[in-house]
């Protein structure tokens, strides 16, 4: 069998056309991803603004136990390719680490029962009427959702392999989502302390599930460091806020954990000492936005730095 090979944000890679049905009228691959050897589109769709929901957690038999909500342009492919050309595996596999090379985010993936939970399939095509894949190809499945940025724009991915009746395809859908601009500066922080006692910080960001602080964090922490560093006769609450994904007791936690990491940035990298500080955890019970949306969590999952005054 031969392997397949997929080339990620590739640029002028020309593709063979042997043993390939022509690609259905008006077209095209979507510009940063590109579809596997011997592969031809049977269906394609772009819409300018549309709503998605993208699985971020397993079945349990009756419904999936995370989902993530994105809204922007989407385009939709449906690929078939001969059987010979490979697997499902196949297909999961070479998407999945191109992805994971290219610094992609992998919010979630699974291939078959064992890893998607139980009824995946018929709970995913209930949910999205839209899937063009043919319920048959059912048979053999895999699931991939990842998220990656480019020039100021976020690109949620989704890849779904499958087979059944002696054939083979996978869809492919991309939402396009601006990305939230962050217009902050030491003055924006003096204002918002002077005026509200707080401020929320939406660009200091974790790896998902994580407390590891992502390293384009580092430069709000630094403008929490200058005011500290100005004002030496301020202390402060480092608190944090997740959205409401996943348990309570979970996201408490976690947005504790997240809390400490960044006063634990502001001693070790730019010397405000601990004292000064007090990390707290709220999880979900503060939101600024409703968490039905991406757009809402993304504003939920934040850091605030609140006045701490005797």
């Amino acid at each position: 069998m031969k392997k397949l090979l997929i080339f990620f944000l590739s640029i002028l890679l020309s593709i063979p056309t042997w043993a390939q049905r022509a690609d259905k009228e008006g077209s095209k691959d979507h510009p940063l991803i590109q579809r596997l050897k011997q592969s031809s589109i049977f269906f394609y769709e772009e819409t300018s603004f549309d709503l998605y929901t993208i699985i971020t957690g397993a079945s349990d038999g009756s419904q999936f136990s995370s989902t993530l909500d994105v809204e922007g342009k989407m385009v939709r492919i449906f690929y078939t390719l001969p059987t010979e050309a490979g697997s499902v595996y196949e297909i999961f596999s070479n998407y999945l680490n191109a992805f994971q090379n290219n610094g992609a985010e992998i919010l979630f993936s699974c291939k078959n029962t064992s890893e998607c939970g139980r009824y995946f399939w018929d709970i995913l095509r209930d949910m999205d009427p839209k899937i063009q894949m043919p319920a048959y190809y059912g048979e053999e499945l895999a699931y991939i959702a990842a998220k990656f940025s480019k020039d100021g724009m976020g690109y949620y991915v989704t890849v779904l392999p499958g087979y059944g009746l002696s054939e083979i395809g996978y869809e492919i859908t991309v939402v396009e989502v601006k990305e939230m601009e962050q217009q902050i500066n030491l003055g924006a922080v003096e204002k918002a302390m002077n005026e509200n006692g707080k401020i929320s910080l939406y660009g200091i960001l974790f790896d998902i599930g994580s407390d590891v602080i992502q390293e384009s964090s580092f430069a709000e922490i630094e403008l929490i460091a200058q005011y500290l560093q100005k004002h030496p006769d301020k202390n402060v609450y480092v608190v944090g806020h997740t959205d409401n994904t996943g348990s309570y007791e979970t996201n408490i936690g976690l947005s504790k954990r997240r809390a400490q990491s960044v006063k634990d940035a502001l001693k070790s990298k730019f010397g405000i000492a601990s004292s000064r500080m007090t990390a707290a955890g709220v999880g979900p019970v503060a939101p600024e936005a409703l968490n039905t949306m991406e757009a809402g969590r993304k504003k939920n999952r934040r850091v605030e730095i609140v006045l701490n005054e005797f």
